[in-house]
């Protein structure tokens, strides 16, 4: 029998100076990740868990014909691949993480993150990834009931050389999962009833929605104002969570099926909680499980933010064409995506640099109650007007933005 979960410190200076002594202490991961060597299969299946089929991930035929010469994994594809570093820590890093985690069973949830694409991953690439602690500090929010922690990660994914093929830095909100309960803001959102014009109108946004593909397109062709979308993606379905976990997996946590759901238990048993049958689940259920979600205080299931990242870069890849690069990425989670909703992703050119061939997108994800619930801002490069795919600079940590409280 798992022990009983222990009760969570109390969010306040002393927890969160515990959290800023492990800032750049290595993170030792066991759980293997869902694509430990990087295939087109898995560039496929990845893109078709957020609803993209660009043949420039699907397609090797029509990839060996692009300026990249073959398949490109999709831009955050990374999140599902890679070999973790082996972590040797020092006497006093192994103290100091191996006490116990400062957060344990406090409620954390994604409120965003920030990326930075340095080269392409292509089919057979092994990516070695490393994580830790980037910074944490106490905020206030409306969110959660008023003051939490806003807690940074940095994750890269190397070579073996230790050239970079992207950066994350993930941002979480940690609160009081008692006090968010409590202020239950969201239990009385309303629950969306769509009629048959609702839903011819969102099928006519997938039916017409284009991809500029292999057509050349250059700075010079793009302007400030300039739009893009919007796209539809939704009503969200729990089958359409189910979809994103066929494609990119269950993620670093070591989840599996039944014996190998035990094992995991032993290994981290504040992560399980007993369901309405009084059997042992794993936290992450909130997300298809509507029992699970309204402990929580929260109407419905509801996504995962990662989930509406890959909807703006699905946006975006849309109108950049095959020879372009996204650079830069922040996003933001703003409020919840309840199963049921429907988004409207859409965009608007806020700088064009022909210098640097660099275009700066500003997208928001609106929901059918009008709300802004996610928004980001991406740097894409086009390519030369000599051809070719885009220039992409090397990584530098100076261009990455400041983490934003939800």
């Amino acid at each position: 029998m798992s022990a009983a979960p222990e009760s969570p410190r109390p969010l306040n200076e002393q927890t969160t100076a515990a959290v800023q002594r492990r800032i750049g202490i290595p993170v030792r991961r066991t759980a293997r990740m869902h694509n430990e060597i990087c295939s087109v299969d898995s560039f496929r299946q990845f893109a078709q868990g957020y609803g993209d089929d660009n043949p420039l991930y699907s397609d090797p035929a029509y990839a060996q014909s692009s300026s990249w010469g073959a398949s490109l994994a999709p831009p955050l594809y990374a999140y599902s691949a890679g070999k973790w570093r082996p972590v040797d820590w020092t006497e006093e890093q192994r103290a100091e993480m191996t006490s116990g985690d400062p957060l344990a069973n406090i409620g954390q949830y994604m409120c965003g993150e920030r990326w930075i694409f340095t080269k392409p991953v292509r089919a057979g690439d092994v990516l070695i990834r490393e994580q830790s602690m980037f910074s944490a500090e106490l905020k206030s929010s409306s969110f959660g009931g008023g003051q939490g922690a806003l807690v940074s990660h940095r994750l890269a994914w190397e070579d073996e050389s230790g050239s970079p093929y992207a950066v994350r830095f993930l941002d979480y909100w940690h609160a009081d999962r008692n006090k968010s309960r409590a202020a239950g803001k969201h239990r009385h959102v309303e629950s969306p009833a769509y009629s048959d014009e609702d839903l011819e109108r969102i099928d006519h946004l997938y039916a017409n929605e284009t991809r500029r593909g292999a057509t050349p397109f250059l700075v010079g062709d793009v302007a400030v104002g300039d739009t893009l979308g919007p796209i539809a993606k939704g009503p969200m379905t729990v089958s359409d969570i189910v979809y994103w976990h066929a494609g990119i997996g269950m993620g670093d946590l070591g989840l599996g099926a039944f014996k190998l759901s035990y094992k995991n238990r032993q290994r981290m048993p504040g992560f399980y909680q007993k369901d309405r049958f009084g059997a042992w689940d794993a936290a992450i259920r909130v997300h298809w499980d509507q029992s699970a979600a309204a402990r929580l205080g929260q109407p419905e299931s509801y996504d995962y933010g990662f989930m509406r990242t890959n909807w703006m870069v699905h946006l975006i890849t849309n109108w950049m064409g095959d020879g372009a690069w996204i650079w830069q990425l922040s996003f933001a989670v703003k409020k919840f995506n309840y199963v049921g909703d429907v988004h409207y992703v859409s965009g608007t050119v806020g700088e064009v640099d022909p210098s640097t061939n660099r275009v700066t997108i500003d997208v928001a994800l609106v929901n059918q109650r009008d709300e802004t619930t996610a928004c980001g801002r991406a740097i894409v490069i086009l390519p030369e007007a000599t051809g070719g795919s885009a220039q992409i600079p090397q990584y530098d940590d100076t261009d990455v933005c400041e983490a934003t409280t939800p």
